[in-house]
């Protein structure tokens, strides 16, 4: 049984925070949200995966959620990211309940700093909507095993899920060696 199907009242928001996680604010994030937000709470894009960034209180090389973290060494193998210096610029970001979520519809990001400095991101949406068409995320997740229901399709969804993110990940870094040829 996938994550999104153990009850009828399971929500999108239960199923991103299984699958993610939900971000864990710094003592910091409050003061430093409340100084740049609108009055609705809206954050630009760039400003929200800012504040994610510098004021979240989970480790980004080491995510807590098991999916998350199986993802994370699923698109590390997929990287071939070897030495241990090559792995820790492999940064996952969770976003769900932040504006980067509510706003802009990123749950969650991969960020990879090259060898000259660069920061590649690729954006996820988590969903329980099988029609799911569009979203604004670069990949959209759209189902997970249950680990203790079905450890091996719980490993071949992140090792599935990794492919399309390095995919993503390759079409972003040829656009960098575009630029800089």
């Amino acid at each position: 049984m996938a994550l999104a199907e153990r009850r009828d009242f399971y929500t999108g928001r239960m199923n991103e925070t299984d699958v993610f996680g939900r971000f864990r604010p710094s003592k910091d994030f409050e003061d430093a949200y409340r100084a740049i937000a609108k009055e609705n709470g809206f954050v630009a894009y760039k400003t929200a995966l800012d504040l994610v960034r510098k004021h979240t209180d989970q480790d980004p090389v080491n995510p807590i959620q098991p999916f998350a973290k199986e993802l994370r060494i699923a698109v590390i193998d997929a990287l071939s990211l070897e030495t241990e210096e090559q792995m820790d610029r492999l940064k996952f970001y969770t976003a769900v309940g932040t504006a980067a979520d509510i706003f802009h519809g990123i749950d969650g990001w991969f960020e990879y700093t090259d060898d000259d400095g660069n920061k590649i991101i690729v954006t996820l949406d988590v969903t329980t909507n099988p029609k799911k068409e569009t979203w604004k995320a670069d990949v959209i997740i759209q189902e997970v095993a249950d680990p203790s229901e079905d450890e091996n399709r719980f490993i071949a969804d992140a090792e599935r899920y990794a492919k399309e993110i390095v995919k993503q990940f390759e079409v972003k870094m040829s656009a960098i060696d575009v630029k800089t040829a």
